[in-house]
């Protein structure tokens, strides 16, 4: 993104053109520019680029930002949006839940090191009916069994159709996972690493291995797990993630 942006438009007019063309910005990566420059430049440098989409963006993916509003300017510039990945956020709040309501095709929600509550299940189980792929991966401390036990049953009950779901870190109990088992009679894929408040020697793991085609088990590697350069430092600095912009704002 910051070649198109710096250094391919400004060789001839023909690529400018190009590069202008809005199905040139259908994806947008963040983590592209994540070390090529500053955090400040390159939230500006992904507004231009959904700017440049003119409507037409279905996939980005959002890292290490501390503009609240970032998200919800997305929202509010495209209704097309299929895929969308958030990771190390340092707030979200209100404002997240109300551009989680402009999505009405989003087909796959990641989120990475990011704090979640039960109301943004609700909302995106209320307003992304298209919803098939669910990643909530948060690892680290985290003091409170009960919240993430509300984040397991709130997904069973609200996303019944989700066939794909990753919940690595999550410290919910057999409690929130049964429920999850028990309502959500599409899921396929199951990511269970990390989970380690969970006991899957009797039924529940029998049921955990009937039902689901691709399981991973809590103590399976973590080889493959995306942003992990940046997790460990963060172990005990946990709470600052989570900020009502609203609240910020005011």
């Amino acid at each position: 993104m910051v070649d198109i942006l710096e250094n391919a438009q400004k060789v001839c007019t023909a690529w400018r053109k190009i590069c202008k063309d809005p199905a040139m910005w259908r994806v947008i990566n963040m983590n592209d520019l994540r070390g090529a420059i500053a955090e400040v430049s390159a939230d500006k440098m992904c507004k231009h680029a959904v700017d440049r989409s003119q409507g037409q963006l279905v996939d980005i993916t959002i890292v290490s930002t501390y503009d609240a509003e970032l998200h919800l300017y997305v929202a509010d510039r495209t209704s097309e949006l299929r895929r969308l990945e958030m990771a190390h956020l340092f707030f979200f709040g209100k404002l997240t839940t109300v551009a989680l309501m402009k999505y009405p095709l989003l087909e796959e929600l990641n989120l990475y090191e990011i704090r979640i509550s039960k109301e943004e299940i609700e909302t995106v189980g209320r307003y992304c009916p298209m919803l098939k792929t669910l990643k909530v991966n948060k690892r680290g401390y985290e003091g409170s069994l009960t919240r993430y036990n509300e984040i397991a049953i709130a997904i069973g009950q609200n996303l019944p159709g989700i066939r794909h779901l990753e919940l690595i870190g999550n410290k919910m109990t057999n409690v929130g996972l049964r429920v999850i088992l028990d309502n959500c009679h599409h899921l396929e894929t199951l990511d269970l690493r990390e989970c380690l408040y969970i006991d899957l020697e009797g039924d529940l793991g029998k049921q955990c291995s009937k039902q689901i085609k691709y399981l991973k088990l809590p103590n399976d590697s973590l080889e493959d797990y995306p942003y992990i350069y940046l997790t460990e430092s963060e172990y005990f600095n946990d709470d600052y993630y989570y900020v009502d912009a609203y609240e910020v704002s005011t």
